[in-house]
């Protein structure tokens, strides 16, 4: 087979913001950023929460400080994360209010307290669901001299993380509340298992759980105990939780800043662009009607089932096998395919997928690779990933 030049192919995608013209330089894979594009998806994002003001993005899709700064440019200042070396990224980046959205154990407890040591101006938050862990938060702050906020994360659904919404929970926040270390911040309670296609039925699953919330707070009020924050939602429902407007609720969308195949097919709604895709090649043509990209689980998400990602170039191909650095096509057997061909994949699942790559390449309006963006916290650990 032939190997690839521009000249030769001639996507029905033609002028889209990921064809760039000096594509042939580019090593594959790769991810393809527009820069444009996440810009409208923090409007649209801004627009729906109804102000900066009410969002806690979730930074764990991009987990990139260029990221963080178009959302700091744009009003928003509080930040959700999963890891301590995201925690750490958003920190560095300049946020002063940054909730770990998990329980941290072992050594990521004292990681979380060294950070709050070292960003004395910043606000950190974790979340609790259990005394055992917050004992262990509590001395390890305690040791570290440090004031750590702790949010109690609540199971409202998803029965993934969480303490139910009743006396337990509310004995637990007591206790965070009369602690002398640490700082009552508030509920987490995310909705992840709320995933309706009908926007209706979204809405109403929605507010069943962000009810169950709202008890618990009304009854920690009525026993003087104060909570700052509730946050709320993921992508899907944050618009269902904006809509009902309550004071001291964040709004924690994540997905929305490079959008995704998934979420494009199963939430119509969502008024996001597809802002991100990976760059591959044409690497074997085995037979007519079958073809090999180099876009393997090392470079796209793996855990949806396949197809995972949509050849935007190639729409009509169905995928197949798929291993470390290898996937699998086939198209009818009169299609000409020539190794070394482009192939732009928009993925089904973004979040994990961007976790595979260093950096991401920004395409610029004028058809050209216009810089990188470094994927800083891709990793777990903060030794070295700041």
């Amino acid at each position: 087979m032939p190997l690839y030049t521009r000249g030769d192919f001639r996507p029905p995608y033609s002028g889209m913001w990921y064809e760039v013209n000096n594509i042939e330089s580019l090593p594959s894979p790769a991810v393809l950023v527009s820069a444009e594009r996440v810009a409208a998806n923090i409007e649209a994002c801004i627009s729906l929460a109804g102000s900066p003001e009410r969002l806690r993005p979730h930074v764990k899709t991009h987990k990139s400080s260029s990221v963080m700064r178009m959302h700091l440019d744009r009003g928003i200042t509080r930040f959700k994360c999963a890891t301590v070396a995201e925690a750490a990224m958003v920190a560095t980046a300049g946020s002063r209010d940054i909730l770990l959205a998990y329980q941290p154990v072992g050594p990521a407890v004292d990681s979380l307290c060294a950070l709050a040591g070292q960003f004395e101006n910043t606000r950190f938050a974790c979340l609790v669901d259990n005394s055992a862990s917050l004992e262990a938060i509590e001395r390890a702050a305690a040791r570290a001299g440090v004031r750590l906020s702790v949010y109690i994360d609540l199971d409202v659904g998803m029965h993934r993380t969480g303490i139910e919404p009743g006396d337990a929970a509310r004995g637990l926040y007591r206790a965070v509340h009369d602690s002398e270390v640490l700082a009552a911040g508030g509920m987490h309670a995310y909705d992840g298992h709320i995933r309706d296609n009908d926007i209706s039925i979204r809405r109403a699953n929605a507010r069943k759980s962000r009810e169950l919330a709202f008890a618990l707070r009304d009854r920690l009020l009525s026993e003087e105990m104060s909570v700052p924050e509730i946050v709320l939602g993921g992508t899907p429902t944050f618009p269902c939780h904006a809509a009902a407007y309550e004071n001291g609720v964040a709004l924690s969308p994540g997905t929305y800043v490079y959008h995704d195949w998934g979420y494009e097919t199963h939430f119509p709604d969502l008024p996001f662009e597809m802002a991100a895709v990976v760059f591959g090649r044409v690497i074997s043509v085995p037979r007519a009607g079958r073809f090999t990209v180099d876009i393997g689980s090392k470079a796209i998400a793996a855990d949806p089932e396949q197809p995972r990602g949509l050849l935007l170039n190639m729409p009509e191909a169905t995928a197949g096998a798929q291993s470390e650095e290898h996937w699998v096509f086939s198209v009818r057997e009169e299609r000409t395919l020539s190794v070394g061909e482009p192939v732009f994949v928009w993925p089904r699942h973004i979040c994990p997928t961007i976790a595979h790559h260093d950096a991401v390449a920004v395409c610029g309006a004028n058809g050209e690779i216009a810089e990188w963006w470094n994927t800083n916290s891709r990793g777990r650990s903060i030794h070295g990933n700041t």
